[in-house]
């Protein structure tokens, strides 16, 4: 998760810092039952093409980006 968190250009520290832990806590389950981590992973050695939309979380860390923006 923190991978994929980094590679969309959040900063890491949004997991764990108690901000927004009722999300971050959907954003873990979400991550726990991936039925696309094969891809995941494949994603984040650069080993797949295309954006992250594979991702349940995909919405998510793109809200996220536009929050820590407006911060």
């Amino acid at each position: 998760m923190l991978s994929m968190i980094q590679s969309v250009g959040l900063d890491p520290e949004i997991a764990t810092s108690g901000e927004i832990p009722a999300i971050m806590k959907e954003v873990r389950q979400r991550c726990r039952s991936c039925a696309t981590e094969a891809v995941c992973e494949r994603w984040l050695q650069s080993n797949e093409e295309g954006d992250n939309s594979f991702c349940p979380n995909a919405k998510v860390f793109e809200a996220l980006k536009k929050y820590s923006r407006a911060a």
